[in-house]
């Protein structure tokens, strides 16, 4: 059983993650950590999370808080999943390169210097950090950087993302992500060369649709999520494959490609 730790169990993305993988016959939630101070600190993560029911997961406010047996969170987990906050994240990632815990982060906006923390910690720790852990938006990435290559020169090319009104970063981690991969594609036209929309309405959960603009007709690539499920089943599944990855003592920055 692949032990994990989940922060922000009350989260948007975090909860689904708690859901789905307490349903999974390989994994097991052992704990979860959220914001010093709230009122859930203490209770049951499936409590928390909606699962409907006590899993044996208690919430601290502290990923090195001692569990009953006197040992640290940290020390008894495999994998640390963490869709949260830059400061949280970056936090977390120092816990896992000093206990040497595989690291799945799904938190975006961060700066090239972060970035490169999580690089040099790539050399000790396996990590996945990335934007999206959908499979089909794994896929669609590599249909971008087909389709960039070809059309390059025959197309303007604008990624239009929209998200609910929460959300604080823009353009999206994964619109960033799109736009790299289709750079990656293209040898004349640069990443720079991509235009960028961000729309933040509502309760919009992810929407992002990829245009070539030619002359005389458009091309559209488009991935909508009704449910962020999708994510959560991707990120169980990512989690999963980052343990294989620390039993087997290989270390590195690993991506949604690996899985497919």
């Amino acid at each position: 059983m692949l032990k994990v730790v989940i922060t922000a169990p009350r989260g948007t993305m975090d909860s689904l993650i708690v859901q789905e993988a307490y349903k999974h016959s390989e994994i097991e939630v052992i704990g979860c950590v959220g914001t010093p101070g709230r009122d859930y600190i203490g209770t049951d993560a499936g409590l928390v999370s909606g699962v409907g029911k006590e899993i044996g997961a208690p919430v601290f406010a502290d990923i090195e808080d001692l569990m009953d047996d006197g040992k640290m969170l940290i020390e008894k987990c495999d994998v640390v999943i963490d869709y949260s906050r830059i400061e949280l994240s970056m936090a977390i990632l120092q816990k896992c390169v000093e206990h040497g815990k595989a690291y799945l982060c799904g938190t975006t906006g961060f700066n090239d210097e972060q970035l490169e923390d999580f690089a040099q910690a790539s050399k000790t720790i396996p990590i996945m950090q990335t934007a999206n852990t959908s499979y089909v938006v794994t896929v669609m990435k590599k249909l971008l950087r087909e389709a960039a290559g070809y059309l390059e020169q025959k197309a303007g090319m604008e990624i239009i993302e929209a998200h609910s009104d929460t959300k604080l970063d823009a353009p999206s981690g994964t619109a960033i992500e799109m736009g790299k991969a289709m750079a990656a594609g293209m040898k004349e036209k640069t990443y720079d060369d991509i235009t960028f929309h961000s729309v933040r309405a509502g309760n919009t959960p992810s929407s992002h649709h990829v245009l070539f603009g030619c002359q005389g007709e458009m091309f559209q690539i488009t991935h909508d999520a009704y449910d962020w499920r999708c994510y959560a089943i991707g990120a169980c599944d990512a989690a999963l494959y980052l343990g294989r990855k620390l039993e087997a003592g290989e270390p590195g920055s690993y991506e949604m490609d690996d899985l497919l």
